[in-house]
């Protein structure tokens, strides 16, 4: 019998695309507006970090598709488990996914350990939610999905860390990511969704295990859907002049140019156009 793999990749209208948008008009420009998708760069969108990440949310992915089916009562083995799952794409990918892969075995290994205990039930795994915000689609590929003895639901959403701290809930609480998860959730359970969660995981070094619910942000929550149909008229403007590709509106900061993945793939041709 094929077992399952969960890797999904990004969800086709999600938030991350308007926030390459709001970031910096012209990297929206070469990455979604030259047919492929992908941009035109030769550098590679690959970073430690990034693959970490990657890897990081596969193990997860395959650890809790094998819960689920075991609290259905059903064959865990349909899913590869997560150390053979990570392999498999280590082996496929090479590079940076082969450099790492060992680490993050034994990250998702000791993660396993930590909270062997768990006892909520899994609703979804990686799977694809919607919503329309001003007759726009937004779509959300949610890490987790869980339900509490009291019934009531989270979204959790995983993210790795070379070191976690209390910055993250901090930062994250402030992601127009969240406020789309919190409100596809809302969408998808009305009032039994509780809230949205942080699955922190420190993955260098000494790991290390954190769940925090993301801090109350009423004004910008209640202001997300406003701001998805804005910034969706504010592309469709800029499509709708048909400027070149190399004409969009540039950000032209180093907060933007340079982020703390490091510079942009992008920031050569700024520098230098095409």
């Amino acid at each position: 019998m094929d077992r399952l793999l969960v890797f999904t990749g990004p969800s086709p209208r999600g938030w991350h695309r308007l926030q390459q948008f709001l970031e910096c008009p012209q990297r929206y420009a070469w990455t979604y507006e030259t047919g492929s998708g992908h941009g035109k760069s030769k550098e590679s969108e690959e970073s430690e970090p990034l693959v970490r990440g990657s890897l990081l949310h596969l193990g997860l992915a395959q650890h809790y598709s094998q819960m689920r089916e075991y609290q259905q009562g059903k064959d865990p083995d349909l899913y590869y488990a997560p150390e053979e799952a990570m392999r498999i794409m280590a082996d496929a990918k090479g590079g940076l996914w082969a450099d790492n892969v060992e680490n993050m075995i034994a990250c998702v290994d000791a993660y396993r350990d930590y909270w062997h205990s768990e006892d909520f039930k899994i609703l979804h795994v990686e799977e694809l939610f919607q919503g329309e915000f001003g007759g726009y689609p937004l779509t959300g590929r949610l890490d987790l999905v869980i339900e509490d003895r009291q019934g009531r639901v989270y979204v959790i959403d995983h993210k790795g860390s070379a070191m976690v701290t209390d910055k993250q809930r901090q930062f994250y609480s402030m992601s127009g990511q969240m406020h789309a998860y919190r409100w596809l959730g809302a969408i998808a359970f009305g009032e039994r969704l509780a809230g949205v969660r942080l699955n922190l995981v420190q993955h260098t070094g000494k790991f290390k295990f954190i769940r925090v619910d993301c801090e109350p942000a009423p004004h910008m929550f209640a202001r997300f859907p406003a701001l998805v149909a804005e910034t969706e008229r504010n592309i469709a403007q800029l499509q709708s002049e048909n400027r070149s590709v190399n004409e969009w509106p540039m950000a032209m900061t180093e907060l933007t140019c340079f982020h703390r993945y490091g510079k942009c793939r992008f920031a050569e041709q700024c520098k230098w156009g095409q």
